[in-house]
């Protein structure tokens, strides 16, 4: 029978994904109100999830262990209950008096957006207040993502709230924690860190004082990441420590370092980078706040039946079964997926290329997949989850489509194979020369391990067919800015909230001329150039060429050069060209610069002369060199400068994509070249396309530094009008004038006027290995 409910209304404060005491709103506010009973519920329909595993349970019950042992210290001990929320939750209003129910704000998984409707219908009818409130930057009934940054620095900027000093219970009987056993829940051994919150504190503390200092060059690697990523994954997915606190702890201490002039110069470029990865936390999670559907479907509609799903025709769980076991034939794929077996965790560049092999060299659907790899993150966060695997399966539609090359990475990423000999013992005995690539060593035939899945140069093309191939679709457009307007990154408010935090004032708004009427793409016979595929007659009046893959600021700011007549000269100039000679850079890589680096992120302009005109040289970066190409002359020049300027050591490569993706836009003024004969291209045209990306450069509000070495890149100077940009002028690096150039330090130089202007500094420093 229950007992007679007397006393004053308790204020039941619901623990969920914030097994905290420290700034926890709804611990405090109710603590303020009356007696609280702090609830936490083992749900069956949680412990039973496909997400859910053994590891989860023990980690959870750390976190448990350590909570109950501060709110007794508080005054009352943890209660805990197994059942059906809203059950649950009855049975305590007939024990107990509730007058108000407080929890913060959970983005989970369907099963909790199901329970928590219930929750709150529940409470409606008993006419108790149910109050949840915000603990991260995702915002609850959010329509788009304008303002969206700015919401998130007003709350990370907040004061910490503090843990109430006392607080006063119930007589209620607390229960205890329960077993794996008695959950029903089967024990697993993998090896895990334990949880709590003072190991979420001692771990923010040793990453920030110690392990983090190389944290920008050593988190993709697994070898180095394990120990230099912040390990606070987990932590924040069961919310032993607050996004807030981590953020503020992280400003201070980039602060101190800043101030320090013995601190290490890595500490400044570590603790951005950290930073900025706090704010994608929030973003990834807020998609899935914004549409729950996204675990289920793709964000996309486009994208549906793309790939089959299990049950479907055309599933394969053969290639599903060794992907999830290890056994594809791929070192680094089969070592990554053990150490997450065995350990529930992996670096964020290894789970992508995971997400990559099994989305697009296998065509795996993302849905079983995904549900795999939840099963087997400790630290799984079901809106990160499923924003990423969706993202790494081109099923979004609004990001660049990226194939990682297991090979590829394996040899850049565990150069010397420590990493795969670890997980992958039976190649123990292969020379490092064959290491990343078994296969194709004399002895394969003798290992116990299974030949490569599939040939991934092969899948990998086919699987990028078949995304592009879906993107023609009529639809595509419509559907991805629809998706941008709800999901998409506002990365100026970001930066915005990066400059208030910094104490910076804020920018000049751009005034934006009319964007020009997009116009649908007309006949070329230079598909590969232009990315054009249409068949229709051509129009009178001359329409855009818009090259394929640009990105969209790139297009406003271009499209009356697409479209002007000169352009179309140009055109047809390139493909007679290209039929009766050799033309660098090959086609589809004309527009690199552009499409690596979109004007909303450029930050500095080096203009070069002509693309390089050896065979296998030029792939559309000025003074850049593929892969695999000994860096010529020039290059060789400014990496000594670089040594000398800002202690840069040089790698074997002249790949130079590092600095386009940090914002360095490494055009030429001329795109093209015939084999052998240097500035064969000039006067065609590519002068007056050219100027006009300086001049859409130059109107630009914000910063940017103009890079001109040489006369002939001297003489653009005068396209730089604005006041707030920089130019850096000098002598050519080329061995004819490198005695000029020498001492010049351009690359520091470079940094100080960012830096003056609230930017973040370039990362000169090369990758070792070239990434495609």
């Amino acid at each position: 029978m229950p007992r007679p409910l007397g006393g004053p209304p308790v204020q039941v404060v619901w623990f969920k994904k914030d097994l905290r005491v420290r700034d926890h709103a709804p611990l405090a506010r109710a603590a303020e109100r009356g007696p609280v009973l702090p609830l936490y519920l083992y749900e069956p329909e949680q412990l039973g999830h496909e997400e859910f595993a053994g590891h989860h349970l023990t980690y959870l019950n750390d976190c448990l262990t350590e909570l109950d042992g501060r709110l007794r210290a508080l005054g009352t001990p943890l209660v805990v209950r197994r059942g059906e929320a809203v059950a649950v939750l009855e049975e305590l209003s007939e024990l107990v008096p509730i007058g108000g129910l407080w929890a913060h704000e959970e983005t989970g998984n369907g099963v909790s957006y199901a329970r928590d409707r219930r929750v709150r219908a529940w409470a409606r009818e008993r006419g108790i207040p149910f109050v949840e409130l915000p603990q991260s930057g995702v915002v609850r009934r959010l329509r788009d993502r304008d303002g969206w940054a700015d919401t998130w620095e007003e709350r990370m900027s907040a004061p910490i709230i503090p843990t109430p000093t006392t607080l006063r219970g119930t007589d209620l009987s607390p229960g205890g924690l329960c077993t794996h056993a008695e959950l029903g829940v089967p024990l697993n051994n993998k090896t895990i860190p334990p949880g709590g919150e003072a190991i979420a504190h001692a771990t923010l503390d040793s990453f920030l004082t110690a392990r983090g200092v190389n944290y920008m060059r050593e988190m993709s690697s697994p070898l180095t990441a394990e120990d230099s990523c912040s390990r606070l994954s987990a932590p924040l997915a069961f919310g032993t420590i607050s996004l807030r606190e981590v953020v503020q702890a992280t400003r201070r201490r980039l602060a101190t370092v800043k101030g320090d002039p013995d601190a290490d110069p890595r500490w400044v470029r570590s603790l951005r980078s950290f930073e900025s990865r706090l704010h994608w936390h929030c973003h990834f999670i807020q998609r899935l706040e914004s549409e729950p559907e996204m675990e289920f479907r793709n964000l996309n509609p486009v994208f549906d039946g793309l790939r089959p799903d299990v049950g479907d025709p055309g599933w394969n769980p053969d290639l599903y079964d060794r992907w999830a076991h290890g056994q594809t034939g791929y070192p680094l794929v089969d070592a990554c997926v053990r150490m997450l077996r065995a350990t529930g965790w992996l670096n964020f560049r290894m789970r992508a290329m995971l997400v990559s092999f099994a989305s697009q060299h296998l065509w795996l659907h993302w849905r079983p997949t995904g549900l795999f790899l939840a099963r087997q993150w400790l630290d799984n966060e079901p809106g990160i989850h499923w924003s990423q695997m969706q993202m790494q399966s081109a099923t979004v539609g609004i990001n660049r489509v990226r194939i990682y090359s297991p090979t590829r990475q394996a040899r850049e990423q565990d150069p010397d194979g420590v990493f795969i000999r670890r997980w992958v013992p039976e190649l123990a005995d292969v020379p490092l020369d064959f290491l990343h690539a078994p296969w194709e060593w004399s002895g394969a035939t003798r290992l116990n391990y299974p030949p490569p899945i599939v040939d991934e140069g092969k899948a990998g093309a086919a699987a990028r067919a078949r995304i592009y191939a879906a993107r023609e679709s009529a639809s595509f457009e419509a559907e991805a800015r629809r998706v941008y307007e709800r999901h998409g990154s506002r990365k100026k408010a970001v930066v915005r909230a990066e400059r208030a935090a910094r104490g910076l004032p804020p920018r000049p708004e751009k005034v934006l001329r009319p964007a020009l009427k997009r116009r649908p793409p007309p006949m070329s016979d230079q598909p590969d150039l232009f990315g054009l595929t249409s068949t229709e007659p051509k129009a009178e009046a001359p329409k855009a060429i818009m090259p394929a893959g640009l990105p969209e600021s790139w297009q406003r700011a271009l499209e009356r050069e697409f479209a002007a007549p000169y352009f179309h000269t140009l055109k047809d100039f390139l493909v007679e060209e290209r039929r009766a000679h050799n033309v660098f850079p090959p086609a589809p890589d004309v527009f690199n610069a552009l499409r690596l680096t979109p004007l909303e992120d450029v930050k500095v302009f080096i203009l070069g002369q002509d693309p390089y005109h050896g065979p296998g040289q030029a792939h559309g970066l000025a003074f850049s060199v593929r892969p695999g190409v000994r860096p010529p002359p020039s290059l060789q020049n400014i990496y000594k400068e670089l040594q000398s300027d800002v202690g840069f050591k040089p790698p074997r490569h002249g790949y130079l994509r590092h600095w386009a993706e940090q914002g360095v836009l490494l055009l030429n003024a001329v795109l093209t070249v015939r084999q052998g004969e240097p500035n064969s291209h000039a006067g065609k045209g590519w002068e007056q396309f050219t100027d006009a990306v300086i001049r859409a450069v130059n109107d630009k509000p914000t910063r940017v530094v103009f890079v001109l070495w040489g006369a002939y890149a001297r003489k653009k100077a005068k396209l730089v009008t604005n006041p707030q940009h920089v130019i850096i002028e000098s002598a050519h690096p080329s061995p004819l004038s490198v005695a000029k150039f020498m001492g010049t330090k351009p690359f520091s130089r470079v940094n100080a006027a960012l830096e003056e202007a609230g930017e973040t500094p370039i990362d000169w420093q090369l990758p070792m290995q070239a990434e495609e």
